[in-house]
């Protein structure tokens, strides 16, 4: 006899249900179909192989809650955990009941239409069944909520749709085995929301019943399923074949260098997929695979042991650009304002956790331990209502920023102060710096944050004395305090000194517009900086902020002074490297200490007078601040003073995070060993960061202390920082690494960019420690070791000599990038190459995320203007982008006479124009009537346009051109402002020796030609010289 339904009183406890089937429904989804092999109805099924069955609840398979279950408390409701659900397929009474056992199906559940047999069941066994004795296929049948289903995944982070990925929707259900070479295997399946990697995840351990189970992908046809295993068939034999080191050889994965040009196009490809396995998120997700702009390992495949990862040579490491901006198209990272965290080792709460016990407790994928669920995490407060935990941002998402509580703050947050120190020595008035500094920081004013008005400036210029500037709130104009006496610094005026920019905002504007002529006819030479920079620190005291300090002089006055070095002599020979370390500590100590009371530096070099960059910028070294440098600068020269103008208001406009600290969290058996960029590092695995400048990346090196045996490895990073607003956040980004036995994975899953990036910020720090023969020598012996590994590991020829140079398709531009990087500034021989230049490029080199680093400032992009696509340079509709060329190789090969040809590097751009150019060609770009009337040299690139949407007749090539070159700088997240260099064919022989130093490919007096680096490195490694 059937029950009949009773009505649920608001806040009661619903009737408890009859006990369940003791046999699961039959279905008929493709992924149930089950071979002569497969267990029966009621048995239970095996694990997949390589994974263990998680743990599930008590139960029937959770189905989402029907309308009139949706409770609404006003307290935190207290989920059913142990109590059945009905079986999928049945309908439910009224209360949420199931039907009376032995009652027959509706006639419309799949498969079982009107007649058809009804599975058998037992009504004389009341054996609870558990979910891992179920099918497990009825789970992955089920339907997506609506607001899933519709969903589309997100294009910010870079991921493809799964309606572009190579295969087509065949690819969708390849099974969860590593990638093997020589298998035909499909791409990596897509999960419900379309991303690559996320597959469907444990839908009973993630749920407790009477909660809703996360959202599955629907079982496509059954061809196609029936193909996928096929597939999946063949890829376990492969595997096996690969294990015997068998079906290796296949060109899809190993490349013969010698001969050809290095394919430039794939430094726009994304990184080596990272196929994760079933089930490694708890919700599938299009954003649960950390994006390679925040956060890119080297190896996409982890070795379990350290053995393993010496037999490859490759460098294991992370390259994480913690505060990455948002670029325009993005959406914003989504905020969580509760913090979950592991008791244990305190990691986020993150996609890949796995909730157990019904979920009432999650699992932490760090260290393995269970915590509680919090009763706030499935509960609104402010709505009191039930949330769905399922489309909770930080299950979802592998970069997320939580709202820090008070427990996170040792005072108020900070406001943004600076404090500019700039030089007025008669070097600096001689180049006209003050003027020019004085109208930058004027016109940008607008654009400092000061969203809340609380952000703070003060002024202090430095020659032989101290010039402090006084504004008060009530009297606009500024009053100048001289002090002469340098021994023993002090603040002429405890307040007034530093200014409100809201407050202040007349005076400030009245002061800047008079820096030029206030200073006109100074001719006091020498430089206090060291006093100068003491006096900033008082000025700060305990309130911290940034000090930006703009030299054009050598620091003789103070404690920290320096003394001008011979650097002409000692250019391109062993003691050249003395030039690029520090002629005292003064420098660096006072920056530890202004790093514990959150003081961060910026240093600006103008001009080509010796400053000892090298002792200076040590201030932005250990403070985490930028350094740049502009040896060309004059006020005179509009090129150069536009380039410093636009670079310095958009470096002072960038929203910093304040009074930072970042922390790397690694599984068990991974530590992190060595760290670089600019930082101070507190701990073995804190770096503090006065200041987190936007887009500044850092490396790490990973040691594998022990074996692993997780198929998974993890890495998060945490920042915990105050943003512009004066909020305290903590930006968090998770990744997830499988990790193989196989040496042809590890190898074929390797990232070469990220790799270049990490050997060539490596090569930097030892360039300083060392020597610069040292890092050079270290670098190319680095490459030689991971082809000569590969020659012996993983090819047929693994001793003996081979005329040709193979090496995986994922590592063959490595070479290339090398080449590349022994020919950067920063490492570069010879004795053409001042210090200040150097340790410049050194810097970016250090703090520049691999998308920028690695290209265009190490491997420069070319491309032909006389013959673009029509498209090229405009906007595509579709996108919203502006579209690109085809890039050209960097050899002069790709050059010609009748051409005009565009090399941009990030830093500068060169407009190659070929001495028989057409007339028309000229005139299109530049409005010349030929070539002979382009003067060589620096020029600011017109816009004949005017900034139309539109090219205006006859300029269509010079729109064209704005457009590509717009392009490029926001693929630089806009942090130069590119001279623009004319190189004519027939023209100033300079101007073509700086641009042919970018050509990598070609043979110079600093390193060899590509081939014939490659023919050396095939010499050494067939005389085993390495």
């Amino acid at each position: 006899m059937a029950m009949s339904p009773q009505p649920v009183q608001p806040g009661a406890r619903p009737p408890r249900p009859l006990p369940p089937m003791t046999t699961a429904p039959r279905v008929t989804s493709p992924l149930a179909r089950t071979s002569a092999t497969s267990p029966a109805y009621g048995a239970p099924a095996p694990p997949m192989a390589g994974f263990a069955a998680p743990p599930q609840p008590m139960g029937h398979p959770p189905q989402s809650m029907p309308p009139m279950q949706q409770q609404q408390h006003s307290m935190p409701p207290q989920p059913n955990y142990g109590q059945p659900m009905a079986p999928q397929g049945y309908p439910q009474t009224p209360a949420g009941l199931p039907p009376k056992i032995g009652s027959p199906p509706p006639a419309s559940q799949p498969g079982l239409g009107a007649g058809a047999p009804m599975p058998p069941s037992s009504t004389s066994s009341r054996r609870r069944q558990y979910p891992e004795q179920i099918n497990p296929a009825a789970y992955q049948a089920q339907p997506l909520p609506p607001q899933q289903t519709t969903q589309q995944p997100m294009q910010q982070f870079g991921h493809m749709p799964s309606q572009q990925l190579p295969g087509g929707p065949a690819a969708a259900g390849q099974g969860g085995g590593f990638f093997v070479p020589g298998a035909v295997q499909a791409p990596l399946p897509p999960s419900a929301s379309g991303t690559p990697g996320a597959m469907a995840p444990p839908a009973v351990a993630g749920a407790a019943p009477g909660y809703p189970a996360p959202p599955t992908a629907q079982a496509p046809g059954y061809p196609v399923q029936q193909q996928q295993q096929q597939q999946q068939q063949m890829a376990d034999v492969a595997q096996q074949f690969s294990g015997m080191g068998l079906g290796t050889n296949s060109q899809e994965y190993q490349v013969a260098l010698l001969g050809g040009k290095p394919q430039l196009t794939m430094l726009d490809e994304q990184p080596p997929l990272i196929k994760l396995p079933p089930n490694a998120t708890c919700v599938p997700s299009a954003f649960s695979i950390c994006p390679p702009q925040h956060k890119r390992s080297t190896l996409n495949a982890v070795p379990k042991t350290e053995k393993l990862l010496k037999k490859t040579k490759l460098p294991f490491g992370l390259i994480i650009t913690p505060f990455k901006t948002q670029e325009p198209g993005e959406d914003p990272i989504p905020v969580v304002s509760e913090i979950v965290r592991c008791r244990r080792c305190r990691t986020y709460i993150n996609p890949f956790v796995q909730f157990v016990e019904g979920g009432r407790r999650w699992k932490c994928n760090m260290c393995g331990l269970s915590n509680d669920v919090p009763l706030q995490f499935d509960y609104d407060a402010a709505t009191q209502t039930q949330k769905n935990r399922w489309v909770r941002p930080d299950l979802n998402h592998a970069v997320v920023e939580f709202i820090a509580p008070l427990e996170y703050m040792v005072r108020p947050p900070m406001p943004p102060v600076y404090v500019f120190i700039i030089d007025v020595s008669y070097a600096s008035v001689q180049l006209g710096a003050p003027g020019v500094i004085g109208q930058t920081i004027l016109s940008a004013l607008d654009r400092i944050p000061n969203a809340d008005n609380r952000t703070k400036v003060a002024f202090i210029g430095v020659d032989t004395s101290l010039h402090f500037f006084q504004v008060r709130a009530s009297n606009p104009e500024p009053q100048q305090l001289v002090i002469s006496d340098l021994e023993d610094v002090f603040l002429p005026s405890p307040t007034d000194l530093l200014l409100n920019l809201h407050e202040c905002r007349e005076g400030i504007e009245a002061l800047l517009s008079r820096m030029e002529g206030m200073f006109k006819t100074n001719h006091a030479v020498g430089n206090a900086l060291p006093t100068a920079i003491q006096a900033a620190q008082k000025l700060l005291g305990t309130l911290g902020g940034k000090i930006v300090v703009l030299q054009a002089s050598l620091p003789t006055i103070g404690e920290g002074k320096v003394e001008p070095r011979a650097e002409g002599k000692d250019l391109g020979t062993p003691r050249e490297s003395e030039l690029l370390r520090p002629q005292n500590n003064w420098y660096k100590t006072l920056a530890a200490d202004c790093s514990r009371i959150q003081i961060a530096f910026d240093t600006i070099f103008i001009g080509q007078q010796p400053m000892d960059v090298a002792t200076v910028s040590c201030l932005a070294h250990y403070t985490g601040g930028s350094v740049f440098h502009y040896p060309a600068f004059m006020a005179t020269r509009k090129p150069e003073v536009e380039r410093f103008t636009r670079e310095f208001s958009n470096h002072l406009a960038a929203h910093v995070g304040l009074e930072a600290v970042l922390r790397i969290r690694a599984s068990k058996g991974l530590r992190m060993n060595s760290y670089y960029g600019n930082f101070f590092l507190r701990s073995l695995d804190l770096l503090a960061l006065p200041n987190v400048t936007p887009n500044h990346s850092y490396a790490v090196d990973v040691e594998i202390e022990e074996s692993i045996t997780s198929p998974l490895v993890y890495f998060q990073t945490a920042l915990l920082h105050t943003n512009s607003s004066g909020e305290r956040r903590i930006r968090v980004s998770t990744l997830a690494l499988p990790t193989t036995e196989n040496i042809h994975t590890v190898f074929h899953h390797a990232d070469q960019v990220a790799i270049a990036s990490l050997l060539s910020k490596k090569a930097v720090d030892r360039a300083v420690e060392a020597k610069l023969e040292d890092a050079r020598d270290a670098l190319q012996y680095k490459t030689l070791e991971i082809i000569g590994a590969f020659k012996t590991q993983c090819t047929q020829s693994s001793s003996g000599a081979t005329t040709q140079l193979q090496i995986p398709r994922a590592l063959q531009l490595l070479p290339f990038l090398t080449l590349a990087t022994l020919k950067h500034t920063s490492l570069r021989a010879g004795n053409n190459i001042p210090p200040a230049l150097r340790i410049a490029a050194m810097n970016l080199i250090l703090t520049l995320a691999p998308e920028q680093g690695v290209q265009p400032y190490t491997a420069a992009r070319m491309y032909s203007l006389h013959d673009l696509p029509e498209q090229a340079g405009r906007v595509d509709e579709a996108s919203g982008i502006i579209q690109l060329p085809p890039r050209l190789g960097l050899s002069a090969d790709a050059l010609s006479p009748y051409g005009v040809f565009l090399l941009h590097t990030g830093f500068d751009s060169f407009l190659w124009i070929g001495r028989e150019a057409s007339p028309a060609l000229c005139k299109s770009l530049l409005d010349a009537q030929d070539a002979r009337m382009i003067p060589s040299g620096i020029i600011a690139f017109p816009d004949l346009s005017n900034g139309a949407d539109a090219p205006v007749q006859g300029f269509e090539l010079n729109f064209q051109v704005n457009g590509i070159l717009r392009r490029l700088n926001q693929l630089c997240h806009n942090l130069w402002s590119p001279s623009m260099y004319i190189c004519k064919e027939d023209g100033d022989p300079m101007a073509r020796m700086f641009m042919a130093q970018w050509l990598a490919e070609d043979m110079d007096t600093s390193a060899p030609s590509y081939q014939q680096f490659l023919n050396q490195l095939r010499d050494k490694i067939n005389r085993g010289n390495f």
